[in-house]
């Protein structure tokens, strides 16, 4: 997504549920009529639309576009949250997206868990409250939801967000990251990114260190290893199941990668960090 979309759009609730410990969703498959985001506070769940589809639990919101049929199914009994939202500029004017904005969709994963659960634990005790109460505390917070996850977009890069639009920041190269940040938690081929770019494998490599002083699938791994981390310490996934949350097939080579990165064994890492 581009950084100026981030910065300039605002989501506004108008729909709140709160599920704890759901076992299946009643329906495999629903339609989303307005911008939906299911919000995983625990546990985890299959979903699949439109071209989107993936594991999320813990840490993870995942954004389905109005008029968008969404199929899910429940992998470890799931805490969430349902939000409807409709989305303003930051005046406050409401903003209606048709199908081809291209705005985010899909799963969002965050790195600051730790203010993520502080939010979700701001929203539950809300849940005490009157409903107009109840969905103005729980707007403010999936805004600072929004406004973290533009935080976290841009320090992706290692670039402010003066710097994201200055000339020394190659804007193919920032839209790489971007598209490596979106697909990050899904198996894929680095070769697919190069090709959407137009460019050679070896040419992305090259751009893409003179941009960062990473390669391409430094990158990635980095990005995915730091997401495990968060899933080691907030949640109680297997090795295998962490695999699959951040894109890899095999718990026995993410945890060699841990500890070849970290210099410490993800049991280790967990025992010592778990909230």
């Amino acid at each position: 997504m581009e950084r100026a979309l981030i910065d300039k759009y605002v989501p506004r609730l108008f729909y709140s549920m709160y599920w704890r410990r759901k076992d299946r969703f009643l329906l495999y498959e629903d339609l989303c009529r307005e911008w939906t985001i299911l919000a995983v506070e625990d546990g985890s769940f299959y979903y699949e639309f439109g071209d989107q589809k993936g594991i999320a639990t813990f840490g993870d919101l995942v954004v389905c576009p109005a008029k968008t049929v969404l199929r899910r199914v429940v992998i470890q009994p799931l805490t969430f949250y349902v939000f409807r939202l409709r989305w303003t500029d930051l005046d406050g004017k409401e903003v209606v997206f048709h199908s081809e904005t291209p705005l985010i969709a899909g799963k969002i994963s965050f790195q600051n868990t730790k203010r993520l659960s502080s939010n979700f634990a701001m929203m539950r005790e809300a849940e005490e409250r009157n409903e107009r109460h109840r969905m103005t505390i729980h707007n403010h917070y999936v805004q600072d939801m929004w406004y973290l996850y533009g935080k976290e977009y841009r320090n992706t890069y290692g670039l402010s967000s003066d710097e994201a639009g200055c000339s020394t920041a190659d804007p193919v190269m920032v839209q790489a990251a971007a598209m490596l940040q979106q697909r990050a938690f899904e198996p894929f081929e680095l070769r697919e990114i190069a090709s959407a770019l137009q460019l050679s494998p070896a040419r992305f490599t090259q751009k893409f260190k003179q941009q960062f002083s990473v390669t391409p699938n430094q990158y990635l791994v980095s990005y995915r290893l730091k997401r495990a981390k968060s899933l080691l310490m907030e949640t109680k996934l297997t090795m295998n199941q962490i695999a699959e949350c951040i894109g890899y097939q095999d718990g026995y080579y993410v945890s060699k990668m841990f500890r070849k990165y970290f210099n410490v064994t993800p049991s280790m890492y967990r025992s010592t960090h778990s909230v």
